[in-house]
């Protein structure tokens, strides 16, 4: 049995997976805000009880998905060996207690196991990649390629913020310096920003940098696009519930935001080329995303023949804790 812990915002969710990936138990508690010492508390009290309700030895590996990557210590010096992962703390994580902490090492202590942890982003792609819809036979009337391993997923997060995760040949990449497919952390392209007035540009990110992806694409971006056009504070499930009752001032706002999406998808498409784009978090779910976002992406995709497919996650929002209890495969 494979359990995964998913390290959420506002949630921390558990799963024992069966060895061919079917779901055996869940159960989820509340995050505790701001308190890194009651985060690692309440993911030791899920795990012993994943453990003792399911029969688990206390041997069997956890793996966790988080907000953020795990990093050397900015004081560290270089080195060309190795690092011990007594070494790692945590960065770029929003939930900022995290950050500076040495998750990997207090867990693995703590739980008395051998403990992987990626980035939730990563832990999203690598489930629908294993068992979402790179597993799927047809999407949008094209074949997934059942029965082999897809040479490459491109996962994509769309909620609170904008994360990626790139599975190849059904194994998590996490690159040098554990960033692999931070996407919403790219500038939002020229092609699309240079459409915009001046006054919905120049938008701080929490990174510290300015016009990253995620502050045109996430749901606050999103709504911070229409408060900006049209002075109106509302929320991005206003601007879609205002697009869908045929608003104009809306379904400006929603265009911009399909364009802007597209223009951002293509430029992975033209560095990874991946078999599948896979969106998941709260945005993915609108149904209108799907219709016209092929046609968007195509004038920026370096070829004359799109044919990626680009399709909501089929796991939903357990996506994230599937690919945590997946990382040890």
């Amino acid at each position: 049995m494979k359990i995964g812990i998913d390290l959420g915002g506002t949630k921390i969710e558990a799963i024992v997976l069966s060895e061919t990936g079917g779901l055996i138990w869940r159960h989820r508690t509340p995050t505790p805000q701001g308190n890194y010492q009651k985060t690692l508390a309440a993911i030791s009290l899920l795990v012993t009880k994943a453990r003792t309700e399911n029969k688990i030895a206390a041997t069997v590996s956890v793996g966790i998905g988080t907000p953020g990557a795990m990093t050397l210590p900015s004081n560290t010096e270089p080195s060309n060996t190795v690092s011990s992962f007594t070494e790692l703390v945590m960065k770029n994580c929003n939930s900022t207690a995290l950050n500076g902490q040495p998750l990997l090492k207090d867990l693995t202590e703590l739980l008395n196991c051998p403990v992987y942890i990626a980035n939730d982003a990563n832990c999203f792609a690598l489930a629908e990649a294993l068992s979402g819809q790179g597993k799927r036979e047809t999407g949008q009337g094209q074949e997934i390629l059942v029965g082999r391993t897809l040479e490459s997923v491109f996962g994509v997060i769309l909620g609170t913020g904008v994360g990626g995760g790139i599975v190849t040949n059904g194994k998590l990449l996490q690159g040098l310096n554990s960033i692999s497919g931070e996407w919403g952390h790219n500038g939002l392209p020229s092609a699309v920003l240079a459409l915009l007035p001046d006054s919905e540009k120049s938008r701080p990110c929490y990174c510290g940098r300015q016009d990253c992806i995620e502050t045109y694409l996430s749901g606050p971006g999103l709504a911070l696009s229409y408060r900006l056009r049209f002075n109106e504070a509302v929320n991005s499930e206003s601007v879609i519930q205002k697009m869908r009752a045929g608003e104009a001032k809306a379904e400006d706002i929603w265009l911009s935001y399909l364009s802007q999406l597209g223009c951002a998808l293509a430029q992975v498409v033209n560095i990874l080329d991946p078999a599948l784009i896979v969106l998941g978090g709260g945005l993915s779910s609108i149904d209108e995303i799907y219709l016209r976002l092929h046609e968007l992406m195509q004038p920026y995709v370096f070829s004359d023949t799109f044919a990626t497919p680009v399709l909501p996650a089929l796991l939903g929002d357990s996506a994230g804790v599937y690919g945590a209890a997946w990382l040890n495969s």
